[in-house]
């Protein structure tokens, strides 16, 4: 199995090798933007080329591909079953970008493309494009909380969209909380931020020790029936009590008051916290009965059975 993509740790290129060599497979994971950073794009084309041939794939499993030239990822896939999956939210309207008509472009030459949201509207763009939910990994797992990350609510992400901190904000005048990753400066002192992201055993660290961990979707996910991050999946695999935006598909994906909670504004969302900063053992008990679930259902282990027959996700709740 070929991956071509992120070589991050935590990102969804390295959840999915993990996954497919617990099931069994021989696998190798290319990062073409690395080495187009390290040895610049033309000879990023000719190394890449040349690790597919040597390693003889009988499978390839596209991402993002933004370091390679349309004819090198033609050449990779040339004969060979595969798929692509991308995960970003509802960027089909922005193909004047080159970056977006890119994974466009390459989304085509793939058998089927895989979105994690808004799967007619790349339809719509002439795409193969079949739903499939992003996943976590089952290797996060919880951990003992910590005083240091303890807060009653918490959020981890990033701070590009101001949407979020609004929300963000105004939560902060009710209730203690911490929000934890990259580009909070403008809000630090309110969010008590902490000024860094945090990956593996610290963002455990984060879910298991935080009262509540907030999901906020970024507004460019708005109108998406069923999209969520990945960060979904991750929060309560690590321990988290997850309080999310609810949609009507993430609510049949994920039921209220057995595997998180739900909130639709900001009324509804102080209002759970309220509710469940006030019911402390039943919000242990949906902490664990969701990691149960996510676990059985929602980590890359289960998704590489729709990477690899380009069936489109079943939802285990139908």
């Amino acid at each position: 199995m070929l991956i071509v993509g992120n070589h991050h740790a935590w990102r969804m290129e390295s959840g999915t090798e993990r996954a497919l060599r617990r099931a069994g497979h021989k696998t190798l994971l290319v990062d073409d933007r690395r080495a187009s950073r390290v040895i610049g794009r033309k000879l990023t084309q000719r190394w890449v080329l040349s690790q597919a041939r040597r390693f003889k794939p009988d499978f390839v499993i596209l991402s993002k591909c933004l370091a390679l030239d349309l004819e090198t990822v033609a050449t990779i896939i040339d004969g060979k079953p595969n798929s692509m999956w991308f995960q970003d939210p509802q960027w089909y309207k922005s193909t004047y970008r080159p970056d977006i008509a890119h994974i466009i472009a390459v989304g085509k030459l793939s058998q089927t493309f895989f979105v994690s949201g808004f799967d007619a509207e790349w339809r719509a763009l002439g795409l193969r494009a079949k739903f499939l939910p992003a996943a976590g990994d089952r290797d996060l797992t919880p951990v003992a909380p910590k005083r240091r990350y303890h807060s009653d609510v918490s959020f981890i992400g990033t701070g590009y969209d101001p949407s979020r901190a609004q929300l963000l904000l105004k939560i902060a005048k009710k209730y203690d909380i911490k929000v934890w990753g990259k580009g909070w400066e403008e809000w630090r002192k309110p969010l008590n931020w902490s000024g860094r992201p945090v990956e593996g055993k610290q963002f455990a660290a984060v879910c298991s020790s935080s009262n509540i961990s907030l999901g906020v979707n970024p507004d460019r996910a708005k109108g998406g029936m069923s999209y969520t991050s990945d960060r979904t999946w991750m929060v309560i695999l690590a321990g988290g009590f997850y309080l999310g935006q609810g949609t009507p598909g993430l609510t049949e994906m994920l039921r209220e008051g057995d595997h998180c909670a739900w909130y639709k504004d900001i009324d509804s969302c102080l209002a759970q916290i309220d509710y469940y900063l006030k019911n402390s053992a039943q919000r242990e008990r949906i902490r664990r009965e969701g990691q149960v679930f996510v676990r059985s259902n929602h980590t890359f282990d289960q998704r590489i059975h729709n990477l690899l027959s380009g069936e489109a996700f079943v939802n285990p709740l139908a």
